[in-house]
């Protein structure tokens, strides 16, 4: 049974996860890292039903509704920042303490494993250099921020961003005009889970309120970065995403003057507005609106992290 089918744009990653529940030499430990929202999640959780069904083929139920007790799900607690140590030394060890109840393996998948606190770390790492025979540890991180000696116990499965390609042919297979599957494609740079937040909500309707954003941030006071802030509120990742675009197609126009090499062709007109911008000011700015991005997730302050992307977008404009 081909368990992940519906994994998509990662057969590279998947092949060597192929191999292993063929030939049944499971590792006790994985590590699935790459950018947000490419598949890693979906394919541990997919990794997780074969190495559970193969050995337990009527468990198929439990796993449906989410109760098989062979598998366990740690992610981060509400209302918390990082993975506590807590989560490691009362959920994750004693769980692993007992044997299997159905199948032949007991599963745990910890989801974010970026947002590992170091105590936390430290704790998971002395179970990875012991494991129980029956143990499978998958950790799903966002960002390369792993202790060296966590990623040394684990094999390290590289996930890619999505192929444009890839996500318009996923998008028109489920009933998408050819050409808004091609733009929400370029604007999900890579990331499916991103594709599909801008199905989700009417994306033109944000668009026009980034293009305003962006000129009134460009011609505005140091005060209307709290105005930007509140326009980007009610949707901030689709925002951001659109801003990110927007400032991109600027620089990149601004230097080629080819509209082919916009990732978004509606941005033509607004990018022939602009003064012209400086490239030491629109890297950093992009650099650091990216890694705020990341922050969404993250039990921080939405409202300071709009004010200080509006901060940023003001900065690499004026």
């Amino acid at each position: 049974m081909n368990y992940f089918y519906n994994i998509i744009g990662q057969e590279r990653a998947i092949l060597p996860l192929q191999r292993a529940l063929q030939s049944g030499h499971i590792s006790h430990a994985y590590l699935f890292w790459g950018a947000a929202g490419v598949g890693k999640y979906t394919t541990a959780l997919e990794l997780a039903r074969a190495v559970i069904l193969s050995s337990d083929p009527q468990g198929e139920a439990y796993w449906r509704e989410g109760v098989h007790p062979d598998f366990k799900l740690i992610e981060k607690a509400d209302k918390k920042s990082m993975i506590g140590i807590e989560q490691v030394t009362n959920d994750i060890e004693p769980w692993l303490g007992l044997k299997p109840y159905r199948a032949r393996r007991r599963v745990v998948i910890i989801k974010d494993a970026h947002l590992l606190s170091l105590p936390a770390a430290n704790a998971l790492l002395k179970t990875l250099e012991e494991p129980p025979e029956y143990a499978v540890i998958i950790l799903v991180a966002d960002e390369n921020n792993l202790l060296e000696t966590i990623i040394s116990r684990c094999q390290v499965i590289k996930f890619d961003s999505l192929r444009e390609e890839d996500l318009i042919t996923y998008l028109t297979g489920q009933g998408m005009e050819a050409t808004k599957a091609g733009n929400l494609a370029r604007l999900a740079q890579g990331s499916i889970a991103t594709a599909l937040l801008f199905v989700e909500e009417e994306w033109n309707e944000f668009w026009e309120r980034a293009k305003d954003l962006m000129e009134s941030l460009a011609a505005g006071q140091p005060s209307d970065v709290f105005l930007a802030a509140e326009k980007i509120e009610k949707q901030p990742l689709i925002m951001v995403s659109l801003l990110e675009t927007i400032l991109r197609d600027i620089c990149v126009y601004q230097q080629t003057g080819n509209p082919e090499q916009l990732l978004m062709a509606q941005n033509l007109p607004l990018c022939q507005k602009f003064k012209r911008l400086q490239l030491d000011k629109v890297g950093p700015a992009l650099g650091s609106i990216s890694s705020m991005k990341k922050m969404y997730n993250r039990s921080v302050n939405p409202v300071l992290l709009n004010i200080n992307i509006s901060y940023a977008l003001q900065a690499a404009l004026r």
